[in-house]
């Protein structure tokens, strides 16, 4: 008897998220920041409130009070006020444990949009081989979608899709398309150290945000945590009751910053 392969695609940009919401697991990827912020809040043993704009993210901090709100509000704007910047490196010095509003579009817009998908989970260069081992223990079809940005699929989300899609093809996943095998062929060998080089990264240089680059390099496959989007938030996927994670040695949950 034949058994069908579990398959893997890739492909990117918010909007995209709709057309796969009843096919299988999403996995939404924004190394340049809010994925990456994501998870290092969720090891923290933070909640994570993704915001798709401006309005639903006040929206939110008004309904959860004693919640950090993170932001960028852009060169010049004097109208809206955040706590903390949207990015990692911030997040990472703080020591209390407060739930998060996070704005980071296009990232938090893409997991916002894939609320009613089947399962969501938010990865980034920090739980690599964690997401990996708990979504080839499940089976399911994987759709890696990167966030993008002005519709150019940045190259640090490539790098992070295509070393997950390596990996779960190296579990006996099957690539869907020629497109998700030649991104797996070009990134999924590729030197982290690229990330560096590409316009996500220049935005942030020039934004005067060099520590969050600095974070994001220096801070790869060093959590074992599953990043669960469900009911509005992203949670630990390790907490909810009768879900088996396998990751890899280390203490779930908590954050190497």
């Amino acid at each position: 008897m034949t058994t069908t392969k579990a398959t893997i695609r890739i492909d990117a940009f918010p909007e995209s998220a709709f057309r796969y919401l009843d096919r299988g697991t999403i996995v939404c990827i924004d190394v340049i920041n809010s994925c990456t912020t994501a998870v290092t809040a969720v090891a923290q043993g933070r909640r994570v409130l993704p915001a798709g704009d401006a309005a639903e993210a006040f929206r939110l901090a008004g309904a959860c009070p004693e919640a950090l709100l993170a932001g960028d509000p852009g060169p010049g704007d004097t109208v809206l006020r955040f706590d903390i910047a949207n990015g990692p490196a911030a997040l990472g010095r703080r020591k209390d444990r407060r739930p998060l509003v996070l704005l980071d579009a296009p990232g938090t817009r893409l997991m916002t949009n894939c609320r009613g998908g089947r399962e969501v989970y938010v990865a980034s260069l920090r739980n690599l081989s964690a997401t990996v081992e708990y979504l080839a223990a499940r089976r399911h079809d994987v759709i890696l979608l990167g966030a993008g940005d002005t519709g150019d699929f940045r190259c640090e989300d490539k790098l992070a899709a295509a070393r997950i899609g390596r990996a779960l093809v190296e579990r006996d996943f099957a690539p869907e398309g020629q497109g998700t095998s030649d991104m797996i062929d070009r990134w999924g060998d590729a030197d982290v150290s690229m990330v560096g080089w590409g316009r996500s990264a220049d935005h942030l240089r020039q934004s005067e945000r060099q520590e969050d680059l600095d974070f994001i390099l220096k801070h790869v496959d060093d959590l074992d945590v599953v990043c669960r989007y469900r009911n509005g938030q992203v949670a630990n996927a390790s907490a909810e009751p009768s879900r088996a994670v396998f990751g890899r040695t280390g203490v779930r949950g908590e954050a190497v910053v």
